[in-house]
């Protein structure tokens, strides 16, 4: 069975969120530099296969350890929304 891998990262910052690294199947991995303010990068994987089970995971990377700051930011932002 085909398996399709692909993953996005967003990065968020007092700005808003800026779309990072990604690679959307069926082409290859396109990297983009983390911006220097980010204060937390999400990382979406998903993993299908073809008329099979699918499975999306997200990770959180605090980028600094101001908690109180990366919570203002998501409440001013929202959550990141995903090509994927």
């Amino acid at each position: 069975m085909s398996t399709i891998e692909e993953w996005e990262l967003l990065h968020l910052t007092p700005d808003g969120w800026q779309a990072g690294t990604y690679r959307h199947t069926p082409w290859q991995e396109v990297k983009i530099e983390p911006p220097a303010a980010g204060v937390l990068t999400v990382r979406r994987h998903v993993t299908a296969t073809y008329c099979g089970p699918s499975r999306a995971v997200e990770d959180r990377t605090p980028e600094i350890t101001d908690m109180a700051l990366i919570e203002a930011l998501l409440e001013r932002h929202g959550a990141p929304v995903f090509k994927i």
